[in-house]
């Protein structure tokens, strides 16, 4: 056995330079009884650490940086019960995981409103160019009820819609919309049958969550500015809709590409506006 005076020991200032950690950490993780000094000098209180303390405090570092809290770690570092330190990596391993995920939604949610500010898409332009296009199967997180027309009304649906898609662990994937299924000759703007609902990363039903959306003929158009202009670009997509021998079949779509959440200009909003249609015989 190795005498005293044969174990190496590192001041408290020299194990900090080692090992880059700050020295009030280690001071802190002696006051919480994580990572006590080997010893402590009776006469100047100086902390000194072994050698073998590296290897802890470098266990210490990997464990907090993956995510444990201090108090976890200490229960690790105890050693005494392998099946409780299975379980707690492995918990921490999923929970790692679900946040690799959630990011991930996350960073291809900021990529989408990235792409919709920077579109070079020769579709959008000021001019209202109208297309008919099949408009493919999807799902959708989706909210709907009869309530009020306006601004304030449209933020607690959209406010309802997200706690839906938080709720059910889901995942956007598109941007807002909004279903008019009233007809358009005779809006109630005090009661109007209105959904919201957004494209998700799923591809099942949940009872009034989610639900299919698409498998249509649509009449596509682009509004650019306020909404308080928008009737005039329905009013055009009708009217050619009449000149091409198609029928506007009911439940417009409106799809905020751009809006209050990636700008405040009302200037700078597009909407994409979808029109069911079927063909006239």
């Amino acid at each position: 056995m190795k005498k005293e005076g044969q174990v190496k020991y590192y001041k408290i200032g020299e194990i900090s330079k080692i090992c880059n950690i700050p020295v009030r950490t280690l001071h802190h993780y002696d006051d919480i009884d994580l990572l006590k000094p080997a010893k402590v000098d009776s006469i100047n209180n100086y902390r000194y650490y072994s050698r073998d303390q590296l290897l802890e405090i470098n266990t210490i570092k990997y464990f907090k940086a993956a995510g444990f809290s201090l108090n976890q770690i200490k229960k690790l570092l105890e050693r005494n019960d392998l099946e409780y330190s299975q379980q707690m990596i492995k918990s921490k391993s999923e929970e790692i995981e679900t946040n690799i995920l959630k990011l991930t939604a996350l960073r291809n949610k900021l990529n989408l409103y990235l792409q919709k500010m920077t579109s070079n898409d020769q579709s959008l332009t000021t001019s209202i160019d109208i297309c008919v296009k099949d408009i493919p199967v999807s799902y959708v997180a989706y909210s709907r009820y009869i309530g009020p027309c306006n601004y304030d009304e449209f933020y607690l649906r959209f406010t309802k819609l997200t706690n839906i898609v938080e709720n059910n662990d889901l995942q956007m994937i598109g941007t807002m919309m909004a279903i008019y299924y009233d007809d358009y000759r005779k809006f109630d703007y005090s009661q109007a049958d209105i959904e919201v609902c957004v494209k998700v990363d799923e591809n099942r039903k949940y009872d009034n969550a989610v639900r299919k959306f698409g498998g249509f003929l649509g009449a596509v158009a682009y509004h650019y500015g306020s909404y308080k202009t928008m009737n005039q670009t329905y009013k055009k997509m009708l009217d050619w809709l009449e000149k091409n021998n198609l029928v506007f079949v009911g439940g417009a779509v409106e799809n905020y590409i751009i809006d209050v959440i990636t700008t405040s200009y009302e200037d700078e909003y597009i909407t994409e506006i979808i029109l069911p249609v079927k063909k006239i015989n």
